[in-house]
């Protein structure tokens, strides 16, 4: 079961550190080495978060919550995979020797990434990851919901973040060896300091999972399409009871 007596409004910098060193890793100077790097955290944030909630959900969900989100290659996907890797490393060894792109690439990531971390330990803390439960609702919706995020709320904690970043390639080494949240420990200070400023965006996120996931629950009771939601400020970010 989800570990509901942990208060989600403290900052438990555990929660957040693979998805922060996943963020950092577009820094890295090495097309297609960054990419390894960016996978591997982007993949442990949703164990790491069962971890410390004390949660249990499938090896297939956690998979699942470690995917990009273009998720899994089609065949017409498959087939354009030469000219997309062309593209990828062009534009990687540009922004790498124009360092100022690379920033704001690496700081846009960290938005992205400390929303996930905050969607999937709100799902974790609903129960909505659970054994038996209908995980890919969930997980459909929480995909929709990230795709749709604004970053630009925490993009200056994003940018001092990568500001007090040094030697990244053997920052993110050591991280990967030894763990995350123990590296990058020091990086948490940006982000604690500001919590109150960033937990409000990243509930926005939560509130939007909220009444999109009430809203495939009510459509499949009545048998019609869900409805289009608009957001509301009243919705309890917690309350998320189907």
């Amino acid at each position: 079961m989800a570990d509901s007596t942990n208060d989600a409004s403290v900052l438990d910098w555990r929660l957040y550190a693979d998805a922060t060193c996943a963020g950092l890793s577009v820094l890295i100077p090495l097309p297609l080495v960054d990419i390894v790097f960016e996978t591997t955290f982007r993949r442990r944030i949703p164990g790491t978060i069962a971890r410390v909630r004390r949660s249990n959900f499938s090896p297939d969900v956690r998979r699942r919550l470690g995917r990009g989100l273009d998720g899994p290659l089609s065949p017409s996907g498959c087939l354009a995979i030469g000219l997309a890797a062309v593209k990828y490393v062009l534009r990687r060894i540009w922004r790498k020797i124009i360092y100022i792109f690379a920033v704001k690439d690496a700081a846009t990531a960290l938005t992205e990434y400390w929303h996930r971390a905050f969607l999937i330990d709100h799902m974790v803390r609903a129960g909505h990851l659970e054994p038996g439960v209908d995980t890919d609702l969930a997980l459909r919706v929480s995909m929709d919901v990230l795709r749709d995020i604004d970053p630009s709320p925490l993009m200056g904690m994003a940018r001092q973040t990568v500001a007090n970043v040094h030697h990244v390639f053997r920052l993110l080494v050591r991280a990967r060896r030894l763990g995350a949240a123990e590296v990058t420990r020091s990086l948490g200070e940006v982000l604690s300091s500001h919590w109150r400023m960033a937990e409000g965006s990243l509930e926005d996120t939560a509130r939007r999972y909220n009444e999109r996931y009430r809203a495939e629950i009510a459509a499949r009771k009545t048998g019609g399409p869900p409805p289009v939601q608009e957001s509301s400020d009243r919705l309890p970010v917690r309350d998320i009871e189907a």
